[in-house]
């Protein structure tokens, strides 16, 4: 009788067991799986950088203000007033959008006296709308992304849009608003101490319709400083808290793997999350799509989304160096065929643009309504060197056609390789057809694949969406 009770009593113990067992092996698949961490049921908060303001982060690339007559000079500043005066400006009520030419955007904007701010990369023009608290306005939805925002200052009752991903010209009209005569003012000043630009095809004096703006001489206090890479692999003691806080407190759970060449593999989930200290300073992270992944979120939730993330997986702050000032670089829409975004950002030093040869400071895709890949490469910067470094401002390399002139075959060796070239020859790129293809110019540092100890003070041209790389003091090919 005692030994049938004792019988029992074990196989209820046996049962209770089993079901504790099988509920736990539920919660950790859960956990391992999903995307709730230990420490959120627990009630504690993951240490983390500060999130970016988004209004800091989607900023223009530049300002181009434009005083008539074939003169021109270039700012990073002005962009609040202008989003403040268009605020006043759509308070104003009964704004319509109108689609325009090209010639007519030229002729009121680009001919007259004005100030524009421009967007290299993809932001819808309504998430600028909404980020400045810009009152709807009727048609507007005419306008997918905002590539120029322009204020004409003979036209108090205008403002102008260019969408180059649609290829499309717009007026914003409305009632005189006084709000503008804040940016009236900005332009007269800007006359009394300015460094003057000129179009492409002023310089050449005909035959060239290239509108990019140069500057006519240029001085900069950029000089080559030293850097150097994160070492994940090599510092593991200080980059534990980095790496731990892609996986919260499953850390002990996950499969390390080191490889011959310094790489260490960091697998969670049979797989579903990796993440993957590179011996060449990329720290990647990677998680396995669901087969049928959320809707897609809107531009501004995205990058919420992505800007949480890098908060939370140590900012913009590297490992050794002083933290860099991110920017956004370029945006991609449903990158891989998959719905959603690629948030590329770029890093200043000191305000100066740091320029990678291969890759980017960092990348992030959001697909549906998580983030599903991370990249990292950031670089340590000794604020003391960039200092020691610095030894004033002088007048640099003349960037105005001679760069091109000097450069002619190097730059059409390169392009003659790309589709862009339509499979020209190097030859047949002549040097007008290559001043044609230019977008961009600007000043900067710039990350040498092959140079891993020295950031180089460059020129940096945009040819047909290519990179190209000079010295600033020589205009020699880097």
């Amino acid at each position: 009788m005692n030994g049938s009770k004792s019988s029992k009593l074990v196989e209820s113990v046996k049962s209770i067991l089993l079901v504790v067992l099988f509920s736990v092996t539920i919660l950790l698949l859960y956990f391992f799986w999903g995307d709730t961490p230990f420490r959120n049921l627990m009630g504690e908060t993951p240490q983390s950088h500060e999130a970016i303001d988004p209004v800091e982060i989607f900023q223009p690339d530049r300002i181009e203000i434009s005083f008539g007559g074939g003169d021109y000079t270039v700012t990073e500043n002005q962009f609040q007033t202008i989003m403040d005066s268009f605020r006043a400006f759509s308070e104003s009520g009964n704004l319509s959008v109108e689609e325009i030419s090209k010639e007519r955007y030229e002729h009121e904007v680009i001919r007259r006296m004005s100030i524009k701010a421009v967007f290299e990369y993809y932001i819808p023009f309504g998430a600028v709308c909404e980020l400045y608290g810009i009152v709807r306005i009727t048609g507007a939805d005419a306008i997918e992304a905002v590539s120029e925002l322009a204020y004409a200052a003979d036209s108090d009752s205008s403002l102008f849009v260019y969408d180059k991903w649609a290829e499309k010209y717009f007026r914003i009209a409305g009632r005189r608003n006084s709000g503008f005569d804040v940016l009236k003012q900005i332009i007269e000043d800007a006359q009394t101490d300015f460094v003057p630009y000129h179009t492409v095809a002023t310089f050449m004096g005909g035959g060239i319709n290239n509108t990019t703006l140069w500057p006519f001489s240029f001085e900069s206090n950029l000089y080559d400083t030293s850097y150097s890479r994160e070492d994940f692999p090599g510092q593991p003691d200080r980059v534990n808290d980095i790496v731990r806080s892609f996986f919260s407190d499953h850390f002990d759970f996950v499969r390390r793997i080191a490889e011959q060449n310094g790489t260490v593999i960091y697998m969670y989930g049979f797989g579903r999350v990796v993440v993957v200290a590179h011996n060449n300073g990329i720290l990647e992270f990677k998680r396995e799509d669901d087969d049928r992944p959320a809707a897609p979120l809107r531009y501004l939730e995205a990058f919420e989304r992505a800007n949480s993330f890098i908060a939370a997986h140590g900012g913009f702050s590297p490992i050794d160096g002083m933290p860099l000032t991110p920017y956004i670089k370029e945006v991609i829409i449903d990158p891989e065929g998959k719905r959603g975004y690629r948030f590329v950002f770029g890093v200043k030093a000191e305000g100066a643009r740091v320029y990678y040869q291969n890759g980017a400071p960092m990348e992030v895709d959001v697909i549906g309504d998580r983030v599903t890949s991370f990249k990292r490469q950031l670089i340590n910067v000794d604020p003391n060197a960039l200092r020691e470094a610095d030894n004033g401002y002088r007048e640099v390399f003349l960037p105005v056609i001679n760069l091109i002139a000097f450069n002619t075959d190097h730059i059409g060796a390169a392009l003659a390789k790309t589709q862009s070239a339509e499979a020209l020859n190097a030859e047949e790129l002549s040097f007008e057809m290559i001043l044609e293809k230019v977008t961009r110019l600007d000043a900067g540092y710039v990350k040498i694949n092959e140079n891993e100890e020295w950031l180089k003070a460059a020129w940096i041209v945009t040819i047909d969406d290519h990179k190209f790389f000079f010295g600033l003091d020589d205009g020699v090919p880097l």
